[in-house]
């Protein structure tokens, strides 16, 4: 469908109206074809009224109507794609319709009952899981459809974030193929990314959009797109990369890329930053007390409290960093 003929006023609605008169007429040319049988339920009668038009008599949703709307019917007989709706979704969509698409709300049309009978024979069209797709699996299927959907434009399909969008944006978009990159993102900090997004970004949130079954089937997917590490870096190694990483994001500004503390900022305080280079500074200072200041700040300091801000494994990698990098020590 022409998107600019969709925003035309009056152009949406006619297009809306015009599929339920044809979907009377295929309801009556299929109510005269249908056999009288015992076996056949109230919600097929429904269904094959009302549905078969977009999503097909078998919900397969490969109709010619269909092959025609701007957002594809949802396609019923999919195992893949049904496991992303629960009943409640469901019947909402029935009752409510979908707005943005050419699902138009039923509450008003049918019964309670009757979308409870029409709900039942959706789910019966469902083909069978195949016996080889475990539920992990199942899950990383889900998210690679919902990723190709809504995420590739700035990720990218291998998870590079090399599009063309992401070459306009700052900051650029998350590179999921990048070891180094995503040692950052924890279960918790994907999960929150995905649904609430990232200010000052343009990672907005999806929150509204999957629900939280569908979040975690993304994050499973974006899980296998990471690459193996870099050849010659150690898991040790790695930590200290990203340690790195964030000391040059969070430290640098008042530590200074030498770690002596001698920057503009820092030479403007009240009392200077911590010396890292100076064994006998260093010497006082163990990786747990310099994890627990970096956590919970100096009193009386211009050492805020980063606990908001980085979690211990972010704690813990940065003071490998600065030990390994400015004191040259394990």
């Amino acid at each position: 469908m022409n998107k600019k003929m969709a925003r035309v006023p009056g152009v949406s609605f006619f297009l809306r109206s015009l599929l339920v008169v044809i979907a009377g007429v295929w309801a009556t040319a299929l109510a005269a074809e249908t056999p009288s049988h015992p076996k056949l339920t109230r919600g097929k009668i429904l269904y094959d009224r009302n549905c078969a038009f977009c999503h097909g008599e078998d919900g397969h949703a490969d109709t010619p109507v269909a092959k025609l709307l701007q957002t594809h019917p949802r396609n019923f007989a999919d195992p893949v794609e049904m496991a992303r709706v629960n009943d409640n979704e469901i019947h909402e969509a029935i009752k409510e319709g979908r707005p943005g698409t050419a699902m138009a709300a039923w509450g008003q049309v049918f019964s309670e009952l009757e979308i409870g009978d029409l709900m039942d024979h959706i789910r019966s069209l469902t083909l069978p899981r195949p016996p080889t797709l475990t539920t992990e699996q199942l899950s990383v299927e889900i998210g690679r459809r919902i990723y190709k959907k809504d995420c590739v434009e700035c990720h990218g399909v291998d998870g590079r974030a090399n599009t063309e969008a992401a070459k306009v944006l700052r900051p650029p978009p998350a590179n999921f193929a990048d070891p180094v990159e995503t040692a950052r993102m924890d279960d918790g900090r994907m999960y929150s990314a995905i649904k609430l997004g990232i200010p000052g970004t343009s990672m907005g949130g999806w929150g509204g959009l999957m629900n939280p079954a569908e979040i975690i089937d993304v994050m499973r997917y974006i899980r296998t797109l990471e690459q193996p590490l870099p050849p010659g870096m150690s898991k040790s190694g790695l930590d200290v990369t990203v340690g790195g990483n964030i000391y040059r994001k969070y430290c640098i500004s008042c530590h200074g890329e030498k770690g002596d503390g001698d920057t503009e900022l820092g030479n403007a305080l009240a009392k200077l930053p911590r010396d890292f280079t100076s064994a006998k500074e260093m010497a006082r200072l163990d990786q747990k007390k310099m994890a627990e200041a970096i956590a919970h700040g100096k009193p009386g300091t211009a050492m805020a409290p980063w606990n908001g801000i980085l979690n211990p494994e972010d704690i813990r990698r940065v003071t490998l960093f600065i030990r390994q990098k400015f004191q040259h020590r394990p």
